[in-house]
C-alpha cells in the first residue's frame, strides 16, 4: 500500500512540475507590447524583425479635418535576412490617403532629418506585412531606410516633430505631431541594441 501512495505522489508532482514548466514556456514566448525590444520572424518572407513593442506616440493640437487625428506614430525597426541587418524608421500619420504624393518630415530635437524616398507597404523592407499594428484604419504608412545615425539621434532625442501637408477648408496647412520624450526609454534602447 505504501508503494502505491508513493507512486501516486510522485506522479502528482511530475505533473504540477510539468504544468508550472508549461505556464513559464508559455510566458517567455509571449512578450507584452510595452517590452522596449524584441525580436520576431516575419513568417512569409523568413526575415527576423527587431522592433519596439509598440510605436512611439506623437499628439497633435488640433484637428482641422475629417481625415485626421490627433496621433501620429513613428518606431524603428530592424531587419535581419541571413545575417543582412537593415534599419527602416516605420510611421503612422493620420491623413487623407487619396494624397499618396504628400510625405512627411521629421524633425528631432528642432533640427530636420532627411529621410530619402519613403515606401508606403512593407515589401520596401523586404517584409509581407508592417512589422506594427496599423494603429487607425485611416493612418498611411511609410517606411524610410534608416542608417545608424538616424537610429542614434533617435535615441538621443528630447522631443519629435512629425509635419504633414494636408487639405483644410482654409486650403493646404501643415500638421504637426509632437513628442517630448520624457521617461520612455524605448527608442534608447532600441538605439543601444
Amino acid at each position: 500500500m505504501t508503494s502505491r501512495r508513493e507512486g501516486e505522489t510522485g506522479f502528482r508532482a511530475a505533473r504540477f512540475t510539468l504544468v508550472l514548466l508549461t505556464l513559464a514556456l508559455g510566458a517567455c514566448a509571449t512578450l507584452p507590447q510595452d517590452h522596449p525590444v524584441f525580436e520576431q520572424l516575419d513568417a512569409d518572407t523568413g526575415v527576423t524583425i527587431a522592433r519596439l513593442g509598440k510605436p512611439v506616440e506623437l499628439y497633435r493640437e488640433t484637428v482641422p479635418s475629417v481625415y485626421t487625428d490627433r496621433f501620429a506614430f513613428l518606431a524603428p525597426f530592424e531587419t535581419n535576412q541571413m545575417g543582412k541587418r537593415e534599419a527602416f524608421l516605420w510611421l503612422a500619420v493620420p491623413v487623407d490617403p487619396t494624397l499618396t504624393s504628400n510625405v512627411p518630415t521629421l524633425d528631432v530635437d528642432g533640427v530636420a532629418v532627411a529621410l530619402g524616398e519613403a515606401g508606403r507597404a512593407a515589401d520596401f523592407a523586404g517584409l509581407a506585412k508592417s512589422p506594427y499594428k496599423v494603429p487607425t484604419p485611416w493612418s498611411v504608412l511609410y517606411y524610410f531606410k534608416a542608417d545608424g545615425d538616424l537610429i542614434a539621434r533617435l535615441g538621443a532625442a528630447q522631443s519629435l516633430t512629425i509635419h504633414m501637408m494636408e487639405p483644410s477648408k482654409r486650403g493646404t496647412v501643415e500638421a504637426q505631431f509632437a513628442l517630448k520624450i520624457v521617461g520612455d526609454p524605448r527608442l534608447k534602447d532600441f538605439a543601444a541594441r
